[in-house]
C-alpha cells in the first residue's frame, strides 16, 4: 500500500508538471490583445506639430461619427443637446491591436485641451483607439450656423479629421456617418454614398448623411457645410440653439497649427558666453598692461626729477 502511494504521487507531481507546461505553451501560443480601459485626455495642449508619418509600416483605418441632437454627457445628468463626435482608429494589421499606450500617444497627439462646454472621453475598446467629445451651449456654434431667416448649416471639422489622416504612413480614412435632429427639409452636400432625409421622429426630424468610400465616393476634405434645411421649433426649444454664425473649434488644440517656442542653442550660448568672457579678460588684460606702463613712466619721471634736483644742489 505504501508503495502504490508513493506511486500515486510521483503520478500526480507528473501530471501537474505536464498540465503547467502546457499552460505555459498555450499561453505563449495566444495572441497579444490590448487590454480596454479609459485612457486619460491632457488638459495641456500641444507645444509642437506631432513628427510624421504615424505609425510607420501600420494599415491604420479611421472612422468617423458626428450626431447633432442630444446625447448622455458624461458626469451630467440625462441626455443634454450636444454636438458629438466620435473618432475610432483600427489597427488593421494582421494579429495587430492598438495598445492603451497607443492610443494615449494618439490622444496626447491630437485631442488635448480644455474649454468651455466641452467633456471628452478616450479609451481602448475592442482593439480600436476611441475619442468622443462632446460639444454643448456655445460651443456646438464650431458646428452649426443659423441666420434669423431659420436656414441652417451643419458641418464636422473635416479640415482638422483629414489633417490627422494625412499624418500617418498608411492610414485610409474610409467612414463618417452624419446626423442631425431639429431639420425639416434637409439635403446634404457633397455627394454622399447614402442619406435618409426628412425621417419624422415624434415631434422633429431627423437626416443622415454616410461617406463610405469603399462605396466609390470621395471623403469631404474642408469645412463646408455638410448638410442644411429650415430649422424647426424643436431645435430652438429642446435643443436650446441660438441665432449665430460659424465660429472657430477651439478644442481639441490643432497641433499642425502650433508655433514652437523659439530655444536658445546650448553649445551655441555656451560659445557666447565663452566668447564673452574671452572677450572682457582680454579688454581687462589691455587695460592692467597700459596701467602697468603708465605707472612705470610715472616712476623713471620721478626719480629723474630727483636726480635733477640733487645735481642742481651740488652746483650751488
Amino acid at each position: 500500500m505504501m508503495v502504490m502511494k508513493g506511486v500515486g504521487r510521483r503520478v500526480a507531481r507528473w501530471m501537474a508538471g505536464l498540465a503547467a507546461v502546457a499552460c505555459c505553451v498555450a499561453g505563449a501560443a495566444l495572441p497579444a490583445h490590448a487590454d480596454d480601459g479609459p485612457v486619460p485626455v491632457p488638459s495641456t495642449p500641444p507645444t509642437a506639430a506631432p513628427t510624421t508619418p504615424l505609425f510607420p509600416g501600420r494599415p491604420i483605418h479611421m472612422r468617423v461619427e458626428f450626431h447633432f441632437g442630444e446625447r448622455t454627457v458624461p458626469g451630467q445628468q440625462g441626455s443634454q443637446p450636444t454636438a458629438n463626435l466620435l473618432v475610432v482608429f483600427s489597427d488593421w494589421g494582421k494579429g495587430r491591436s492598438l495598445t492603451e499606450q497607443e492610443c494615449q500617444d494618439l490622444v496626447s497627439t491630437f485631442w488635448s485641451g480644455t474649454g468651455p462646454d466641452y467633456q471628452v472621453e478616450a479609451a481602448v475598446k475592442y482593439d480600436d483607439c476611441q475619442i468622443e467629445a462632446y460639444y454643448m451651449g456655445e460651443a456646438r456654434h464650431a458646428f452649426y450656423s443659423l441666420d434669423e431667416s431659420g436656414h441652417m448649416q451643419v458641418r464636422p471639422p473635416m479640415a482638422y479629421l483629414n489633417q490627422i489622416a494625412a499624418s500617418f504612413d498608411d492610414l485610409l480614412f474610409d467612414r463618417l456617418d452624419f446626423d442631425v435632429k431639429g431639420l425639416n427639409n434637409a439635403h446634404c452636400n457633397a455627394n454622399p454614398s447614402n442619406d435618409r432625409l426628412n425621417v419624422l421622429l415624434n415631434i422633429t426630424h431627423m437626416s443622415t448623411c454616410m461617406w463610405d468610400v469603399g462605396d466609390g465616393v470621395t471623403m469631404p476634405t474642408t469645412d463646408e457645410p455638410l448638410m442644411e434645411g429650415d430649422v424647426e421649433d424643436y431645435f430652438t426649444t429642446y435643443l436650446a440653439g441660438t441665432v449665430g454664425p460659424f465660429t472657430e473649434l477651439v478644442v481639441p488644440v490643432n497641433p499642425f497649427t502650433v508655433t514652437p517656442v523659439p530655444t536658445t542653442d546650448p553649445a551655441a550660448g555656451a560659445s557666447s558666453a565663452a566668447s564673452g568672457d574671452q572677450s572682457q579678460r582680454g579688454e581687462s588684460s589691455s587695460t592692467g598692461l597700459l596701467i602697468g606702463i603708465g605707472a612705470a613712466i610715472a616712476a623713471l619721471l620721478l626719480v629723474g626729477a630727483g636726480a635733477l634736483v640733487v645735481a642742481l644742489r651740488r652746483r650751488k
